[in-house]
Parts: structure tokens; sequence; C-alpha cells
């Protein structure tokens, strides 16, 4: 199951239904090898070295479900109604990279950081480390 429109409105309804208003807010959206969607989002902290992304529930509920991920999103309200779609980080991308090269996430179109495209996590990173050690 790779990106779709679903799992983007999915993830915009649970961050206008969990931070109403209109203050920047983000939270990402996977779903499973068996189809299941799973919503996280990060709590502030007053100390930004333990900040957690978005991604970082969705993935540790994947791995407690025993459940490999197959595609992500990370979604980030910049202004009332304006929502961004947001490529993962590297630390995120490392963690991913426990499912395979093939996982499909959705980074921003080139034109337009409202419209997304889905791409494997290998044509983010076609020079991962560890390929170097198979």
């Amino acid at each position: 199951m790779g990106i779709d429109q679903r799992l983007i409105d999915a993830v915009i309804h649970f961050i206008d239904t969990r931070f109403p208003g209109n203050q920047p807010e983000g939270a990402a959206g996977m779903y499973t090898a068996t189809g299941k969607l799973l919503i996280s989002t990060a709590p502030d902290t007053l100390n930004d070295t333990v900040s957690l992304c978005h991604e970082t529930g969705c993935l540790c509920q994947a791995y407690t479900l025993n459940e490999p991920i197959v595609s992500s999103v990370c979604v980030y309200r910049e202004s009332p109604g304006r929502f961004i779609i947001l490529t993962p980080c590297g630390v995120c991308q490392e963690r991913l990279f426990l499912y395979g090269p093939d996982v499909m996430v959705g980074v921003p179109a080139s034109h337009d950081p409202t419209q997304w495209v889905a791409k494997r996590l290998g044509e983010l990173q076609p020079y991962y480390w560890r390929n170097a050690l198979s």
C-alpha cells in the first residue's frame, strides 16, 4: 500500500481535531503491511535535544504490533488551512530503512509543498550506507 489521499486526509483530520485552532502543528501517518493506518504526533518539549519527530510514535506502534511499515507521510499545518508535506528527516529515514528501501514516503512536490509525490525510500537515499555492507 503506497501513499494515497486517504492517508494525507487522515493526518490532516487528526491535526485539525487534536490541535484545534490555527497554530502550526504537525503529525505523521503510516500504513503497515496489513493495511493498518497509524497516526502520531510529537509533544512539545522545553529542551529541543529531547524532541521527537512526528513519525516516532507510528514507528514504535508498528514495531510493537510486529507489523512492517510500507508507507509514511509527515504533514505540517503551516498556517490556517495550509498543510505542507515534509520529507522524512535523516533520522526518520534511517528508522524507516528497518523496513527496506521500498518503503514509500511522501515528499513535497517541487512546484508546491502542499502537494505530494510518493517516492521509494531508496530514491531518497540511493547511496544508503548499509548498501556497502551487503
